[in-house]
Order: structure tokens, then C-alpha cells, then sequence
């Protein structure tokens, strides 16, 4: 009787605690559960995801170096001259979505849009556009910082160092007269690639001095500036290229910073940039 007793006594308390073994795994599920919610907010891909305002193509070029993947551009890619757009009640629209504005000091615009922005929450970051690659790695990986994508910008950085080295050595070996007159805006790239630049005009059309000046240098080419030219005049009065280079995206399809390095090689060697 006595052993009876037990079983029937040992089986009535294991099957009383079913519920509860049930409600214990329950809680630890949903916990689990919240746990993987936390974690897949946390994770680089949501910073990654987070929308950037970026304020002219050259900006969003740097952008996306940095690793942003939802960028909305406000200046138009086919404009010549970017910096020159005049904000739209659309764009203030925009930002108040945004986790990141982009812009540049020099475009009125965007500072403006920056500033009278209602998002609270929002990350403004100012950039200084310049087409040398050291340049452009510092400046974009300020906008990487702020995404939490840091190592996809590294890798970026690698690449894009190892390309423009490469772009450079074949730009040197294929120029017998290195010897440029530029545009002011275009100077640092052209100084990058290792030309002799033995005069500087602009922006806009260079004075009669100017030229008769840079007409005794005998530059072998002209490097001017697409977005902001004035150099035409000058390379008529000397018989040598006038070559128009670019800063910002959107000629031609262009719409990274690759594509940039791209068509001023292409441009310099005389190629077709398609």
C-alpha cells in the first residue's frame, strides 16, 4: 500500500507541474525573442539602412564611400553648377525623415536646409569636397563614423587607393609634356596626379593678362573645369587641348566618386569616357 501510494503521489506532483514548466519556457522564449529584436536594431546594418540627405552629387559621392545605402540627393545630378540650386519647400520635406544631413560650406543651400531643419534627432556634418584621394577617404569616413560603418568604409578605402594609384602611374606614362594650365577648382587633382602646373586661371574667364601670362608658360594642355569653365579662349590662343574635367557626378551618367577619377582619366587621354 505504502509503495502505491508513493507512485500514484510522485505521478500527481510531476503532472502539476506541467503548467509551469509550460510558462517558464513561454517567458524564456519571449525573452529570447525581444533579445534578437534589441540586437538586429543595434546591428551595423540598421546604421547602414538610416537615411542620409545628402546636398549636391559630390556629396552623395562621398556618401556612399563612406558605406550609406538610403541616400536621397537634393541638387539634381544633370545640373552643371550644383552649388547654384535654390532650395525647394520639398526638400525641407525630406529631412524630417533623415538621420543624417551632408553638405559642403560652400553651397548656401544646403546650409541653409541644415539649419532651419525641425528634426531634433537629426546629424549634420559638413564636408570639404576635394578630388585627392587622401581627401576623400578623411572627409568620407567622418560620414562613416557617424553611420556606425567604419569597416565597410575601410575596405572601400583600399580599393579605392589602389585604383586611383593605378589611374595615376598610367595618366603620367601616357603624357610625353606635362605641363597644364588649370582651373583653380581642378589644381589639387591635377598637382595629385604629378603634372606641372604652370599657371592657374579662374573661376570664370581669365583676364587678357592672365593669358598673355600663361600663353609664355606654353602649357601642352589646358585643364578646366566643366561645372564652372573658362579656359576655351585660352587653349584657342595656344592650339593645345582644352580639356574639361569634372568635380561633381551626373555628366554622362557618372554618380561616384569612381566614375569621377574615371572620366578625367578618360578625358586627359583623350577617350571616350563610354
Amino acid at each position: 500500500m505504502a509503495i502505491g501510494y508513493s507512485h500514484h503521489k510522485a505521478q500527481n506532483k510531476a503532472q502539476s507541474n506541467l503548467p509551469l514548466q509550460a510558462s517558464v519556457c513561454s517567458v524564456r522564449l519571449r525573452g529570447l525573442l525581444c533579445l534578437t529584436l534589441i540586437c538586429l536594431i543595434a546591428f551595423p546594418l540598421a546604421a547602414q539602412e538610416q537615411l542620409v540627405i545628402a546636398s549636391t552629387s559630390w556629396v552623395q559621392a562621398y556618401a556612399v564611400a563612406a558605406g550609406a545605402k538610403n541616400i536621397i540627393t537634393i541638387a539634381p545630378f544633370e545640373l552643371q553648377h550644383p552649388p547654384e540650386y535654390e532650395m525647394k519647400p520639398s526638400d525641407l520635406i525630406a529631412v524630417q525623415n533623415a538621420s543624417l544631413i551632408v553638405y559642403s560650406s560652400y553651397e548656401k543651400f544646403a546650409k541653409k536646409l541644415a539649419e532651419t531643419a525641425q528634426n531634433k534627432n537629426i546629424k549634420i556634418i559638413a564636408v570639404y569636397t576635394d578630388n585627392v584621394p587622401s581627401n576623400i577617404i578623411a572627409e568620407s569616413k567622418k560620414i562613416a563614423e557617424a553611420l556606425g560603418t567604419t569597416e565597410e568604409h575601410a575596405k572601400w578605402a583600399q580599393s579605392f587607393t589602389s585604383f586611383t594609384n593605378d589611374m595615376r602611374a598610367k595618366i603620367v606614362a601616357s603624357l610625353p609634356d606635362k605641363r597644364v594650365a588649370v582651373q583653380a577648382y581642378v589644381k589639387t587633382f591635377a598637382v595629385w596626379l604629378g603634372l606641372d602646373v604652370v599657371g592657374t586661371f579662374g573661376p570664370g574667364e581669365p583676364s587678357p593678362a592672365v593669358v598673355l601670362d600663361l600663353i609664355k608658360k606654353k602649357p601642352a594642355m589646358i585643364l578646366d573645369n566643366y561645372h564652372n569653365p573658362g579656359g576655351k579662349a585660352l587653349a584657342e590662343s595656344l592650339g593645345v587641348p582644352n580639356v574639361l574635367l569634372i568635380n561633381f557626378p551626373g555628366k554622362d551618367g557618372t554618380r561616384t566618386i569612381e566614375d569621377v577619377f574615371l572620366y578625367n582619366e578618360k578625358a586627359i587621354l583623350g577617350q571616350s569616357w563610354r
